[in-house]
């Protein structure tokens, strides 16, 4: 846990891509989260990861308005329901559910268009339980039209 509360033992490429930080409660936790270059990852708009869960991340272009309930996804994901098949699906359920009302619709439709981009980003992936996760949440948010 050491890593997650101390923002200095992030990666080289988390530091150098840098340009703002931020933190989120959650369940009585203040999780740090690093808000990245776009340049990063330019074939993926809107990226954001938490790898091992740690080094919470997130692209500077996902407007502010819709950062909070992404990050939350990631944490729920990558922590509370790591190695389950459905996580992705259930926590984008618990993450649509923190939405505020007057955005959801705006908000659907973002998340709809970034797993759009995030399938084809991934379909030549070798991680198929990664690809049948995201593919699952694609779906979901598509029958919500």
């Amino acid at each position: 846990m050491e890593r997650e509360t101390n923002p200095d033992n992030r990666p080289d490429w988390i530091i150098a891509n840098v340009v703002g930080v931020g933190e989120v409660e959650y369940k009585g936790q203040t999780i740090p989260y690093t808000i990245l270059k776009k340049e990063l990852a330019p074939k993926l708009p809107g990226f954001l990861g938490f790898p091992k869960g740690e080094n919470l991340f997130i692209s500077e272009e996902v407007p502010e308005q819709f950062r909070l309930p992404q990050l939350v996804h990631e944490i729920i994901e990558f922590t509370e329901l790591v190695g389950q098949k459905g996580r992705c699906l259930e926590a984008l359920k618990r993450e649509l559910s923190i939405v505020p009302e007057k955005i959801k619709q705006e908000y659907i439709e973002y998340r709809r268009d970034f797993f759009a981009r995030l399938v084809e980003y991934y379909k030549e992936s070798k991680n198929e339980d990664f690809k049948s996760e995201i593919q699952a949440s694609y779906e979901y948010l598509q029958n919500l039209r």
